[in-house]
């Protein structure tokens, strides 16, 4: 599944989600094992979603039609905590991490590079639309945010 189809599974499942609190800030699909992986938060908390509140939105979501539609044949759905290596989708994701590390994978390469990590320097506008500039080993590296394929925060597991 591509990535514009995983964006238009989270805006459909946010639909269903979000009258309840609960946000879909990410999709995975797993192909081979046609598994589709949500990855939501719950809004009114400040620690984020619990174990009862993935199940709550996994309910919501379990015979959910226009869903399915958009997934055919069978398939199994995860819905999962963002947990402390959060992913990265919107510009408020990205705003609310400022100069925190981060890892994008993009689409196509921007600036000679399609992979990089470093500390999230910026989130503004661009020529392309929102721009996001992080400082990594090579220099400030800019790119759009409509280029994105995958984000997520970089935890320091060595000093926690």
């Amino acid at each position: 599944m591509d990535r514009v189809k995983l964006d238009s599974v989270m805006n459909v499942v946010n639909g269903q989600l979000q009258p309840a609190g609960y946000d879909c800030i990410e999709a995975e699909w797993s192909g081979n094992d046609r598994i589709l992986r949500l990855f939501v938060d719950y809004q009114g908390q400040a620690e984020g979603i619990t174990l009862d509140g993935c199940v709550k939105a996994s309910r919501l979501l379990a015979e959910f039609p226009p869903l399915d539609d958009m997934i055919p044949g069978n398939y199994v759905l995860e819905v999962s905590s963002p947990g402390v290596e959060r992913p990265l989708r919107r510009r408020e994701h990205f705003a609310s991490q400022l100069g925190r590390c981060v890892e994008v994978k993009l689409l196509e390469k921007v600036g000679e590079r399609r992979n990089g990590k470093g500390t999230l320097l910026a989130v503004g506008d661009g020529d392309d639309g929102v721009l996001i500039t992080l400082e990594t080993e090579q220099g400030q590296w800019s790119f759009p945010l409509l280029s994105l394929q995958r984000a997520s925060l970089v935890y320091d597991w060595g000093n926690n």
